[in-house]
């Protein structure tokens, strides 16, 4: 596998059925655009313990586990070259604590993995993602905003 840029984010999309769990991002990147929920992983967190603590900060949700769906790395982006962790969870019951990150909706799958108002990149990784595949490496070059190419690679 090629050396990866480093993975310093994570994001979680949370599903109830048909539904995912979106937030309409208030601040770049992907200002503008619907995404899942997730952020920054501080010092000495896990990947897991950074997504379940970045869920549970911006929905109010307390997850015990989410399922790890892959990695997610860029170049050419808005941001210097760096990669994400992607992970997966049913949301447990319960509304949606608002946050101030940005509005959260719940939308419908087939909605989320075709609009152009979510992250491009989601229409690639997200129907393997939340249809159960095995992680894989998700590789994407951007020029000017848009997506150039991309790879899926597997982990390992």
């Amino acid at each position: 596998m090629p050396n990866l840029p480093p993975l310093i984010y994570t994001v979680c999309f949370l599903t109830r059925g048909h539904q995912v769990l979106m937030l309409l991002r208030r601040r770049p990147p992907n200002q503008g655009l619907w995404n899942g929920v997730g952020g920054k992983i501080e010092p000495g967190e896990t990947p897991l313990e950074s997504v379940l603590r970045e869920v549970e900060e911006e929905t109010g949700f307390h997850l015990e586990a989410a399922r790890f769906g892959g990695l997610l790395t860029w170049e050419g982006f808005e941001i210097p070259p760096a990669g994400l962790y992607i992970f997966s969870a049913e949301a447990p019951a319960g509304e949606v604590r608002p946050n101030d990150e940005g509005e959260m909706e719940w939308k419908d799958r087939a909605w989320v993995f075709s609009s152009p108002e979510v992250v491009s990149n989601i229409h690639v990784f997200g129907p393997r993602v939340l249809n159960g595949a095995g992680p894989q490496e998700y590789h994407f070059v951007y020029q000017d905003g848009q997506i150039l190419r991309h790879e899926v690679r597997p982990l390992g």
